[in-house]
């Protein structure tokens, strides 16, 4: 007892303890600053798209079009790796709140208000029309912080090709994305690529499943479970269909 009471009270001791913890402290401290400093400042994080309903003049068959065009572009851009998209059901429920279910146009004004609702960077718009039996689709991207307007791409083909003027519009969008909006120093990893699209077509089966997605909006599963169960008969390779009626059932 007296050894220890000894060791205690000797300042000498207590001044060599008290050095190998501020020197320990310093150490550590010194250690977690130069993992700090290599590893570099802190990842850019990746900017949100918004791919609005694309606008339609008419109110015809084709003015469905617009939920079923937006959801495989949203499906088949959620792959770029530069880039975060919004989901469809969450776009739908901002047209909902701000009461733009019946407005036959989005102005670069009001995808600047949606977007911002969203957190988006950027909201991509456009609209399509039918004429002397071809289907043009034309496109621009809005920066909500600037409300700059980038021109897009645009496609055109013959309305039962819709699946093939799709493919060949998301991939000139995601030529746009890659070049507006370059990857950061963080480098953006590998995403997943989006479910694979049908083969040949026509635009029966793209009309069938807007038809599905706009009886999920409306909450009338009965309409949207018969509408995807056609869509998936008819053209059982149509993946994203599948995975909708698979999420709708169960």
């Amino acid at each position: 007892m007296t050894r220890i009471q000894t060791v205690r009270n000797d300042p000498q001791s207590t001044r060599t303890c008290l050095g190998h913890r501020t020197g320990y402290r310093f150490g550590a401290l010194a250690s977690l600053l130069a993992l700090a400093a290599f590893a570099g400042p802190p990842a850019p994080k990746k900017p949100t798209v918004a791919i609005l309903y694309f606008d339609y003049d008419k109110t015809d068959e084709l003015e469905v079009l617009k939920k079923g065009l937006a959801q495989m572009l949203i499906t088949d851009l959620g792959a770029h790796p530069n880039v975060i998209l919004v989901e469809r059901a969450r776009i739908q429920a901002v047209f909902d709140e701000l009461k733009l279910g019946e407005s036959k146009k989005v102005d670069p004004a009001t995808a600047v208000k949606v977007g911002k609702v969203l957190s988006a960077k950027y909201v991509l718009i456009g609209g399509y029309f039918a004429f002397a039996g071809q289907l043009q689709i034309n496109t621009r991207l809005v920066n909500t912080e600037t409300s700059g307007i980038i021109p897009g791409p645009g496609v055109r083909g013959k309305p039962d090709a819709f699946f093939e003027l799709e493919g060949e519009l998301s991939q000139k969008l995601s030529s746009l994305l890659t070049t507006e909006i370059p990857a950061g120093a963080a480098g953006s990893k590998e995403t997943a690529a989006p479910p694979r699209r049908p083969g040949k077509s026509n635009v029966k089966v793209a009309l069938g499943y807007s038809r599905a997605l706009d009886a999920i909006d409306k909450k009338d599963k009965a309409t949207a479970k018969t509408e995807l169960e056609a869509v998936v008969k008819e053209q059982p390779d149509f993946v994203l269909a599948s995975l909708d009626l698979a999420e709708l059932v169960k």
